[in-house]
């Protein structure tokens, strides 16, 4: 299998210049009325199944088992093994990878409508997405996310669509570098309010050392999202 010859709705999106050559993001558009008998799904392992299963929302199964399939398909297509066998687990602390020989890393998220798939042959790879609600409360969750440097580049900007915009746009870059670290937001060594990505410069974030040998650039995303991709260094 190709990427030609996916079944599924996945766009590769342009990376700029700042981007290493070895790693690769693709949008996946997610039908969240699709049923999960489609042929497309039987890609899917039967604790995926399961797991989809237990949603109490159809969307959030449709959401779940779409980036999924979409994985073991791109995963299929990058290694040539067939996608359906391919075994994928997870580390210690949650992070899944390719029980496979000389895997790629890679990594997922989905919000909303939409997901994104990064995979990388040279080096772990983050990504984040967020569909951003209107009127959302964010300055609530402000110290629990931005550092000092954050908050002063976020309070430069004029008017608060502007400000909450930098706010997820903040949250996706942290979220993707922490899952690129392999700690995720759950408590691990790093925290997100412990290392700063603010200011931006064009789409490449300020990484802080704090978080690590890690870069971060913002990503094209559809209106009403945030996207971002981070990668070791």
């Amino acid at each position: 299998m190709t990427e030609a010859t996916i079944p599924l709705d996945v766009t590769p999106i342009p990376l700029p210049a700042a981007a290493p050559d070895d790693v690769r993001v693709w949008l996946v558009h997610i039908d969240l009325t699709a049923p999960l008998d489609g042929a497309y799904f039987a890609v899917m392992h039967a604790s995926e199944r399961a797991r989809a299963a237990r949603f109490l929302r159809h969307a959030d199964a449709a959401r779940f088992a779409t980036v999924r399939c979409a994985l073991r398909y791109m995963l299929a297509a990058e290694t040539g093994a067939d996608g359906a066998s391919l075994v994928l687990d997870a580390g210690e602390k949650g992070r899944p990878f390719l029980a496979h020989p000389d895997a790629p890393d890679f990594n997922v998220s989905h919000s909303g409508a939409h997901g994104l798939i990064a995979i990388s042959r040279g080096r772990r790879v983050g990504a984040d997405i967020e569909e951003v609600p209107q009127a959302f409360r964010w300055r609530e969750l402000a110290p629990a996310v931005l550092t000092d440097a954050d908050r002063r580049a976020i309070d430069a900007l004029p008017g608060d669509a502007a400000q909450s915009g930098a706010f997820f746009d903040c949250w996706t870059a942290k979220e993707a570098v922490l899952k690129a670290h392999g700690d995720g937001i759950g408590g691990g060594a790093i925290s997100m309010n412990g290392f700063s990505v603010l200011p931006r410069d064009g789409v490449r974030y300020a990484v802080t050392q704090s978080a690590g040998a890690f870069d971060a650039i913002s990503l094209a995303a559809p209106s009403g999202y945030a996207a971002a991709l981070a990668w070791s260094l």
